[in-house]
C-alpha cells in the first residue's frame, strides 16, 4: 500500500454513485439503460495512469498501470471493454503496460500462471488483436484445458448476468468498487491489484447492461415463467421455513395419544429447492433468494458422513439432494457433491457387490442398501451421477445401459428371461419374456401395469408411461443418439400412447384407478425425457374411419403446459385426486414434480 496525493483523485470524487431508480409508485424498480458507471471508471482509469506516472502505488515500472502482470492485465482488459473502448492506437495510455506484458512472455507462449496467462490475452485480445495474432494463438495453446475455474472477464460478466433480479441490476453490483477512490483519498493509500478488481467490476456491469439491452431491443425475455408457475412458485414459498420443507406424521406423544408432527426433511427440501430454482434468480426477489440459499447451505449441512443424505431411501434422497445442489453452482457444493457422487455410485449393483453380468440387477440402483434396483431410482442416479460431474462413457453409466435394456420391452436388445417371483402370489413363480413394443417396465420382469401372457403362456411385463420416459431419458444421460434403434423404439412406444390424461400402459383388468397411479411423477419424467432427448413434437397416429392412420405433429410443451394450468388447483398447487399412490396425495410433491415439469416446457 502507498501513499496517493489526494489531488488524484479530486475529480473522480466529483463523480456521484449511481444509485437506484424506482417507478412513479415509489416501490417499483427499473433497470436503468444505456451505460452505467461511466464517470467511476473514467476516474478510476484516470487515478491508476496518474499515479503510475507519478511512480505512486507500486507500479511495476513507469506509466506500467499495475503492480504485476496480473493486475496490469485485468486493467488493460478493463479498459478496452469500457465505454472508451481503449485501443493499442491510444498510445502512451496504454503503451508501457503492454510492452511490460510483452517482457514478461515466457518460451512456452504463457505469462506466468494460468491466470496472469487468461488475463494477458485477453488484453491483447480486446486491445490488438490483429497485432498479436501469433500471441493470442500459442498462449491459447499452452492453456488447452487449464482454464477450467479461471473467473476470466467473460465469465464474470456471465455471472452477474446470472444474479440479476427483479430488485437487482448492474446498477446496483459495484457500488462497492465505486466507493475505493474515497478510501484511497481518506486513508492515503493506493493498493493496485484491488483497483484491477474494482475497475473490472465496473466494467463488467457495464457490459452486463448492455448486454440487457440488446436482449431487451431483440425482445428476447430472459426465461419463460408463467402465471402457472408463479403461483406455484409463491405457494411453495409459504411451506418453507428459511428454505427448509418438512414431512408431517402421525406420532405418539408421552401421554400416547397419537399426535401430527412435523420434521425438516432432506428429501422434501431438495424437491422444493429444486422447484424453486427453476424460478431464474434475474426474476427472484430478495426474500425469495434469501430462502433458497438459506435451505441449499442447510442441505449441504445434513451429509451424512458417507456422503449420503438423509435417514431412510438413502440413495432416492441423496440423489433429489445433488439435484438441488448441483443447480446452485456455489464452490462450497464442490466437495459435497464428489462425496455424494461416490456414495451413489456405491449404490450401484455391480462387481464390488458380488453381481455378474447375467444377473438380472446388474448394473441397476435400487433405494440404498441391499434393496433391488429398479428404473426409477436408476434415472435418479443416473442424473445426479452426471449432475455431480460424471461423464456419459463412464463405466457406471455403461454398465447401467445392461439393466435399461432388460427394462425394455424390446427382443433385438433385452437378454433377460426366465422364472422370477410371482408379484401376487406367495410362494409362486412365473415365467418372463421380454415384449417388442419398445416401452419399458420398472424393472426386468415386473411391471406396476400388470402382465401381458403370451400364447406360450409366457408373461411380459407390461410397458408403461413413466417408465419408458425414464428409460428415454436414462439412454440421453448415458450418451446414447436419437437414431439409436432401442430410442427410437421408445420414441415409437411414446408415440403410440401419447396422452397426458393418464398414466397409459396399465392392464385395464386392474381397473380405472391404477391409470393415475404416479400421475405427476409421469408428467415430471415425460417433460425431462422429452426435452433431455431433443424431441419437439411427438407424432401421434391418428384413427379415422377409412382405416387411415396419419400422424398429427404435436407441440408436447404447450400441450403439457396447457394441460397444467388446468389442471392447477385454486390454491397454486397440484394433487392426484384419483390416486394417491406413492405420496401423491402430497401436494408438496405433486407441486414440485409440476414446477420441474414445466420448467423443462421452456
Amino acid at each position: 500500500m502507498f501513499r496517493v496525493f489526494p489531488v488524484v483523485l479530486s475529480t473522480f470524487l466529483l463523480a456521484p454513485v449511481t444509485l437506484a431508480q424506482h417507478g412513479s409508485d415509489g416501490g417499483t424498480q427499473h433497470r436503468q439503460t444505456g451505460a452505467i458507471y461511466k464517470r467511476e471508471v473514467d476516474g478510476m482509469i484516470a487515478a491508476i495512469r496518474q499515479t503510475a506516472r507519478q511512480n505512486v502505488g507500486n507500479p511495476a515500472g513507469p506509466g506500467v498501470l499495475g503492480s504485476d502482470v496480473l493486475s496490469t492485465a485485468k486493467i488493460l482488459t478493463a479498459m478496452g471493454y469500457s465505454h472508451r473502448r481503449y485501443h493499442v492506437s491510444d498510445g502512451p495510455i496504454v503503451r508501457p503496460s503492454l510492452d511490460y506484458l510483452m517482457q514478461s512472455r515466457k518460451a512456452d507462449g504463457s505469462f506466468g500462471d494460468v491466470d496472469a496467462t487468461c488475463w494477458v490475452l485477453a488484453a491483447m485480445d480486446v486491445l490488438n488483436k490483429d497485432g498479436y495474432d501469433e500471441e493470442i494463438r500459442v498462449g491459447r495453446k499452452w492453456l488447452g484445458r487449464r482454464v477450467d475455474g479461471v473467473v476470466t472477464f467473460s465469465v464474470l460478466v456471465r455471472q452477474l448476468l446470472e444474479s440479476v433480479g427483479a430488485d437487482k441490476f448492474p446498477e446496483h453490483m459495484a457500488s462497492d468498487a465505486a466507493r475505493l477512490p474515497r478510501k484511497w483519498q481518506a486513508t492515503n493509500t493506493m493498493d493496485r491489484n484491488e483497483a484491477a478488481t474494482a475497475l473490472v467490476k465496473l466494467v463488467a456491469c457495464q457490459q452486463a447492461n448492455l448486454k440487457l439491452d440488446q436482449m431487451a431491443a431483440k425482445q428476447i425475455p430472459l426465461d419463460t415463467w408463467s402465471a402457472t408457475q408463479e403461483r406455484a412458485f409463491a405457494w411453495l414459498f409459504s411451506q418453507q421455513k428459511q428454505g427448509v420443507f418438512s414431512v408431517t406424521m402421525p406420532l405418539k406423544n408421552e401421554q400416547g395419544e397419537m399426535v401430527m408432527r412435523s420434521f425438516p426433511d432432506p428429501a422434501l427440501t431438495g424437491f422444493g429447492l429444486l422447484a424453486m430454482q427453476s424460478k431464474s434468480i434475474k426474476r427472484r426477489n430478495a426474500k425469495e433468494q434469501q430462502a433458497i440459499l438459506a435451505g441449499l447451505n442447510w442441505l449441504v449441512k445434513q451429509q451424512n458422513p458417507d456422503g449420503t443424505f438423509g435417514r431412510e431411501v438413502l440413495n432416492y434422497t441423496t440423489c433429489v439432494v445433488v439435484g438441488a445442489l448441483a443447480r446452485w453452482g456455489d464452490p462450497v457444493t464442490v466437495p459435497v457433491l464428489a462425496r455424494a457422487q461416490k456414495a451413489i455410485l456405491m449404490f450401484q449393483n455391480a462387481e464390488a457387490g458380488g453381481y455378474e453380468r447375467s444377473d438380472r440387477d446388474f448394473g441397476s440402483i435400487g433405494y440404498g442398501g441391499s434393496q433391488r434396483g429398479d428404473l426409477s431410482n436408476t434415472h435418479f442416479s443416473m442424473e445426479a451421477l452426471r449432475a455431480s460431474g460424471l461423464p456419459e462413457n463412464h463405466e457406471a453409466m455403461q454398465k447401467a445401459l445392461v439393466f435399461l435394456q432388460r427394462t425394455q420391452n424390446l427382443k433385438s436388445s433385452n437378454d433377460f428371461k426366465g422364472k422370477i417371483p410371482h408379484p401376487n402370489k406367495q410362494g409362486e413363480s412365473i415365467e418372463v419374456a421380454s415384449g417388442d413394443d419398445g416401452g419399458a417396465a420398472y424393472y426386468p420382469g415386473n411391471s406396476a401395469a400388470g402382465y401381458i401372457v403370451q400364447p406360450d403362456g409366457k408373461a411380459v411385463a407390461r410397458s408403461y408411461g413413466s417408465m419408458t420416459y425414464a428409460l428415454l431419458k436414462s439412454y440421453t444421460l448415458a450418451g446414447i443418439k436419437g437414431d439409436d434403434p432401442r430410442v427410437q423404439a421408445a420414441v415409437k412406444w411414446i408415440q403410440n400412447n401419447w396422452t397426458l390424461a393418464i398414466n397409459p400402459g396399465s392392464d385395464p383388468a386392474l381397473g380405472e384407478k391404477v391409470k393415475y397411479q404416479g400421475l405427476y411423477y409421469y408428467y415430471m419424467v415425460l417433460a425431462q425425457a422429452l426435452n433431455a432427448a431433443e424431441v419437439e413434437t411427438v407424432m401421434v397416429p391418428q384413427q379415422t374411419t377409412g382405416g387411415v392412420l396419419p400422424k398429427k405433429a404435436i407441440n408436447w410443451r404447450e400441450a403439457l403446459r396447457s394441460h397444467l394450468a388446468k389442471t392447477q388447483q385454486g390454491d397454486g398447487t397440484w394433487i392426484n385426486g384419483k390416486n394417491g399412490r406413492w405420496m401423491e396425495s402430497l401436494p408438496l410433491l405433486c407441486t414440485c414434480y409440476s414446477m420441474i415439469a414445466l420448467e423443462s416446457c421452456k
